[in-house]
């Protein structure tokens, strides 16, 4: 473990314990953080803009009444609320020295978070943590507005909505960030939130953002190139492919579409060489909506709406909604349930229904994505995969998928589908994708393969690497944030890589101070020298 730095607490003398925290900003994201705390036992100071009128708090209260309203619920119980105390930024900032932990979660504005820093600094206790509840800001550029003394403690916290209920937060350190409190954070995130944690590198919209946001991007780019309605595509892209059940459109609705619109901003303002670059502008019916105030669920009105009990789609060339009645058609759905991912694939593929060559469409741009970037953005490919599981709701990752549905052969279509100008970027695939590595790992994973439990019913904790003879850590809740144990298997539990741990051999320590769990030594599962890069956890 790292030395301490001079003038800072070591962080690794001991283990960070929370009795109280803070988050800044009472937005709809803001007061579901601020819940979630309470669900865990923790009481949590709510900040937000002195109202201008009445009650300096009134901004604050009617932010937390709202929480009893809102579904799904944040709160585990609606007495929760009352560990929810209600303050302003123009009393109460010195109440901040009395928090272990401070998460900023105001508007992605770099300008707005740098002065709210500099504002709470000299208030923040000097043993506490300041994170950034950033969806894809640079850390490096935030962390200039903090004092220097207080950068050690200062790093990203992504939680992604709804809190209670995503099991992803990413954890991001800026340039000087104390390495061992990181350790500390994930580890509070883990057994008290009841979060998988992923360490995602400081470049734009990290991980999950990046390439879930890219897929929705290029799914709305192919919605438009086979022209195909909202609602199909939902009904083509939710479970019928192992997705959530929200799927695209839908998703976007939830998020909200302002959100999204950001999000995408964000891409096309930061990422100037990235050869996908012109799909990151705002598709049209997305900034139309935008400009119309049809923001998608919390507005009542985006992708779709409800009108009475009817769910209604909108029809950009009508400008108006009509009902919502997309269907898969009968020989795509026959295909879609080939069991055989390799055979499902490459019929995909060869079929010559609009419907098929969308999905193929969205797979393969999918792949290509993900694998260009990945060195640039995560130390593994298992991060990317639970990332977008744990983040989207999938259940499997890009890469995940691609292996199952063998690689070489996909590895092959994309190669002839990028030659023949069919992808979305022209660039050819890295060389590690046909590289000794991978070929290594592909024989590792194919020695032993699962005989009987399929890969969508692994629980969260079976995504760890164990030995037979089980784990004496303990897994917690992701919805009470209580800790509950961990039952004991008389089988093996399968890596997400697919092979089965029969000794203890199969595995090597993670090296985590806190907790037991093992990693996998095989090469596609563990090609990070980071003891902790298969995080287990959302």
């Amino acid at each position: 473990m790292p030395a301490g730095i001079a003038g800072v607490p070591n962080m690794s003398s001991s283990r960070l314990i929370v009795r109280k925290a803070a988050v800044l900003g009472a937005g709809v994201m803001g007061a579901q953080i601020a819940a979630h705390f309470t669900n865990a036992n923790i009481p949590v100071l709510l900040f937000d803009l002195p109202a201008k009128e009445g009650d300096p708090n009134g901004l604050v209260t009617r932010a937390i009444a709202n929480l009893a309203r809102q579904e799904p619920a944040p709160l585990g119980a609606k007495d929760r609320a009352a560990a929810i105390d209600a303050c302003n930024y123009g009393a109460d900032l010195p109440r901040l020295a009395e928090c272990d932990l401070v998460i900023e979660a105001i508007a992605e504005r770099l300008d707005w978070k740098r002065d709210l820093y500099e504002k709470i600094a000299p208030h923040v206790s000097p043993s506490a943590i300041l994170a950034s509840n950033t969806s894809g800001l640079s850390l490096a550029a935030l962390s200039g507005a903090v004092p220097e003394s207080l950068r050690p403690r200062f790093c990203g916290v992504h939680f992604f909505n709804p809190p209670r209920y995503m099991h992803l937060v990413e954890i991001i350190a800026a340039p000087q960030t104390d390495a061992a409190l990181l350790d500390e954070l994930e580890t509070l995130l883990t057994t008290t939130l009841g979060k998988g944690v992923i360490r995602a590198k400081d470049t734009p919209n990290f991980i999950a953002n990046r390439i879930g946001v890219f897929s929705m991007l290029a799914t709305m780019h192919h919605t438009q190139a086979f022209g195909l309605s909202f609602d199909l595509v939902d009904a083509l892209t939710g479970p019928a492919i192992g997705r959530a059940k929200s799927a695209t459109y839908r998703t976007a609705d939830v998020v909200g579409l302002d959100t999204m619109a950001h999000v995408v901003k964000t891409m096309h303002d930061t990422l100037p060489d990235d050869p996908w670059h012109d799909l990151f502008a705002t598709p049209p019916v997305l900034a139309a909506l935008v400009a119309q105030g049809a923001l998608g669920a919390k507005s009542k009105a985006g992708f779709f709406r409800k009108a009475g009990k009817e769910i209604q789609v909108l029809d950009p060339a009508a400008r108006d909604y009509k009902t919502a009645a997309g269907e898969v058609a009968p020989e795509v759905a026959e295909l879609l349930k080939i069991r055989s991912p390799a055979e499902k694939f490459a019929q995909l593929r060869a079929s010559a229904h609009p419907q098929a060559q969308f999905l193929w469409a969205i797979f393969r741009d999918l792949f290509h994505y993900s694998a260009y970037h990945l060195a640039a953005i995560a130390d593994n490919a298992r991060d990317v995969d639970l990332a977008i599981r744990w983040g989207f709701g999938w259940q499997m990752g890009p890469f995940e998928t691609w292996q199952a549905a063998g690689w070489n052969a996909v590895a092959g279509f994309l190669a002839e589908d990028i030659a023949a100008g069919r992808t979305i970027a022209k660039v050819p695939l890295p060389a590690w994708v046909g590289g000794a590595k991978v070929a290594g790992a592909r024989r590792a994973c194919t020695r032993r393969r699962a005989p009987t439990r399929p890969p969508a019913t692994r629980s969260s904790r079976a995504r760890r690497c164990r030995s037979i003879s089980g784990s004496s850590s303990r897994t917690p809740s992701s919805a009470s944030g209580r800790p509950r144990p961990a039952r004991r298997s008389s089988r093996p539990t399968p890596c997400a890589c697919g092979t089965w741990a029969t000794t203890s051999a199969s595995c090597r320590s993670g090296a985590r101070r806190t907790r037991s769990a093992r990693t996998c030594s095989t090469a596609c599962c563990a090609p990070s020298t980071r003891p902790n890069a298969l995080s287990a956890g959302s």
